[in-house]
């Protein structure tokens, strides 16, 4: 989601408690490459801002199957939650 955007503290705010139920791990992870759904905190989702709270509010359903790992950028470190395929 952008920075920018007006909901911005909401989703950040979701998403961080989300994160801090979930084992987020540092590196590399297999799962990831073919996981059915992922959300990015800061980076592209590639998604409207209405689609980034749906996809938000089906991950904190699923908190129990839920993954997260902290990928790094050029600029930053990004947390990415994902469900992994065999969980969906």
């Amino acid at each position: 989601m952008n920075i920018e955007d007006p909901r911005w503290d909401e989703y950040e705010s979701r998403f961080r408690a989300l994160s801090e139920t979930v084992g987020i791990t540092k590196g590399p992870q297999s799962e990831l490459a073919s996981a059915e759904m992922m959300l990015f905190l800061y980076g592209e989702n590639g998604l409207l801002p209405e689609q980034e709270f749906e996809l938000l509010t089906t991950l904190e359903s699923r908190a129990a199957d839920l993954k997260g790992t902290v990928m790094l950028t050029a600029y930053w470190e990004d947390i990415v939650l994902y469900l992994p395929t065999a969980a969906v």
